[in-house]
C-alpha cells in the first residue's frame, strides 16, 4: 500500500490533543489500529496517522503519510502532498476553524 515516495509530514503540537475528537469535530472519518496508529480518510485519499510512543487520545507529536492518494475525481486537482498540507493543518488548530 505504501512506497518510500508517499508523501508524509511530522507535526508538533503545543499541548496533548485527542486525535480522534479532534477528526469528529472536523467531521473526518478515521478507523482505529491501535493505541497509537489510526488510519483516516480525507477527500477519498487514505492517511495512515502514527502517535508513538503517545496514544492517540493524548498525543503531541503525529507522523502523518499518505497511503493512497486520492481518486482523481476527488482531489480537487491538489496533490497528495498538498492534501497532507491540508489535513496536518486540521491536528495544528485542533479543528479550531
Amino acid at each position: 500500500m505504501s512506497d518510500s515516495a508517499s508523501p508524509s509530514t511530522s507535526v508538533s503540537l503545543s499541548e496533548p490533543a485527542d486525535i480522534p475528537a479532534v477528526l469528529n469535530r472536523a467531521g473526518i472519518d478515521y478507523v482505529g489500529v491501535h493505541d497509537q496508529r489510526l488510519l483516516t480518510i480525507y477527500r477519498t485519499g487514505i492517511f495512515n496517522v502514527v502517535t508513538e510512543p503517545e496514544p492517540v487520545s493524548n498525543a503531541c507529536t503525529l507522523e502523518i503519510e499518505c497511503w493512497e492518494a486520492p481518486l482523481p475525481s476527488r482531489g480537487d486537482g491538489r496533490s497528495p502532498q498538498e492534501l497532507l498540507d491540508d489535513l496536518a493543518a486540521v491536528f495544528e488548530r485542533g479543528d479550531k476553524a
